[in-house]
């Protein structure tokens, strides 16, 4: 007996160190293997999540479309910044240039931004970079589907992109990689990591497809009074398939004591319509986007009532992640490494975040009248031409400084008391 105890103690002792070894954290990125932004561990789904399978439902593609039309419609600015602070607006840089205007033969700004974007919110975005010797002529982003990254044994960053028929390597020099928060080399995709609840959505869509294909009959059995042979129960299960499959306007008729037994559960039994409303607020939750957003009137909020403050709360939670992680990506992928303490990339976000216009004659009335901007700055930013003699900056004559105040002095001079000589 002390031996069999002696063995369970020796196995138990062994499961504990490996317990301590494994952890319940991420795993490591390991060298010379394919690296996946999917769980790793397999789940079992009610329907299957693919990219385009997920974009079918309407919840996932109304958060997709959102994030992905809020950024790609918002100029991204360069900036070159001075030893005291300051930074000014840079136009004629060679990436500036290109990011603005036309990043490749075939896309727009606005084109080449979606593209990017409808990658990046399903966890990471690949660009392939052209260069004519150093000066960066063309970004053509690859869609992530078709890109395989690993990393050598040495530590390089290797993406296998399928493009055509053939399968071509590129390193981390030729491929600029943005990624979402992940654990290190690529980003974790919201519709991997969602697919099981992704996958209840697109079964309650399913069902409810197929209940109106049909009349919304349910299925079920006929019951007879006596035993039927089987060329009878043929006859009677073609005649009777109306019971389920018919039109609306055809009448089945039972007779000789037949009775319709129904068998599948009725809408009401699956809870079909919150399982629906449930999937809106699950997609919600993995693109973080506020329900309301999206146009789904059965959901509250605490980020307000008025559309700035559903805006304000958007940009904050929503938009700055993905708008920080461009700048910053574009800063240390698309520069050359003595240009990254002298220039920095942002988006135009005053547009997105404009308050209405009673709101901005208050502000811009108070900017003007505390010295913050001159006349001619606000009239600009309102889209209006600038004026002469309105390039001064105002202040209120009736302040002074607390220093001032407390010697008596409000800072005239001697001779300012005394009249003026006639």
């Amino acid at each position: 007996m002390s031996k069999k105890r002696d063995k369970v103690k020796s196995r138990d002792k062994n499961n504990r160190d490996s317990l301590k070894v494994r952890g319940m954290g991420p795993m490591q990125d390991k060298t010379g293997t394919t690296i996946i932004d999917r769980p790793r561990s397999g789940f079992r789904t009610a329907k299957p999540v693919t990219f385009d399978s997920a974009m079918t439902l309407s919840a996932v593609f109304a958060c997709v479309k959102i994030l992905t039309e809020s950024v790609a419609t918002l100029p991204l600015q360069m900036f070159q910044l001075k030893s005291d602070g300051t930074r000014v607006q840079v136009k004629d840089h060679d990436v500036i240039r290109l990011l603005y205007n036309k990043p490749n033969r075939y896309q727009t700004r606005v084109e080449f931004f979606e593209q990017l974007m409808l990658n990046l919110v399903a966890g990471n975005a690949y660009v392939k970079k052209d260069f004519i010797g150093k000066k960066l002529v063309s970004l053509q982003v690859i869609n992530s589907g078709s890109v395989d990254p690993s990393i050598r044994e040495d530590g390089t960053p290797l993406y296998k992109c399928k493009i055509g028929s053939k399968t071509v390597e590129y390193t981390d020099k030729e491929i600029w990689h943005i990624k979402l928060f992940g654990t290190g080399f690529v980003g974790m995709s919201p519709i991997a990591y969602g697919a099981q609840s992704i996958g209840i959505g697109l079964a309650g869509s399913d069902k409810t497809s197929r209940l109106m294909s049909n009349g919304a009959k349910p299925t079920g059995a006929i019951l007879t009074p006596k035993w039927l042979k089987k060329e009878q129960r043929d006859e009677i299960r073609d005649e009777m398939d109306i019971l389920v499959n018919g039109d609306d306007g055809d009448m089945p008729v039972l007779e000789g004591g037949m009775t319709f037994e129904q068998i599948s559960l009725t809408p009401e039994d699956l809870e079909l319509i919150e399982i629906r409303k449930l999937a809106v607020e699950e997609a919600c939750r993995y693109f973080g986007v506020n329900p309301i957003l999206i146009f789904s009137t059965d959901s509250s909020t605490t980020w307000g009532s008025g559309i700035e403050q559903l805006v304000d709360g958007f940009h904050k939670f929503g938009l700055r992640p993905y708008l920080e992680r461009i700048e910053e990506s574009a800063r240390i992928h698309l520069l050359q490494r003595h240009e990254w303490d002298e220039y920095e990339f942002e988006f135009k976000t005053k547009d997105l975040l404009r308050a209405s216009y009673l709101e901005r004659i208050k502000s811009n009335k108070d900017r003007i009248l505390s010295g913050q901007a001159t006349m001619n700055e606000v009239r600009v930013e309102e889209g209006d031409a600038p004026i002469e003699n309105a390039d001064f900056l105002l202040a209120p004559v009736n302040m002074t400084t607390a220093e001032r105040m407390k010697k008596g002095n409000y800072g005239a001079k001697a001779d300012e008391s005394k009249p003026a000589s006639a």
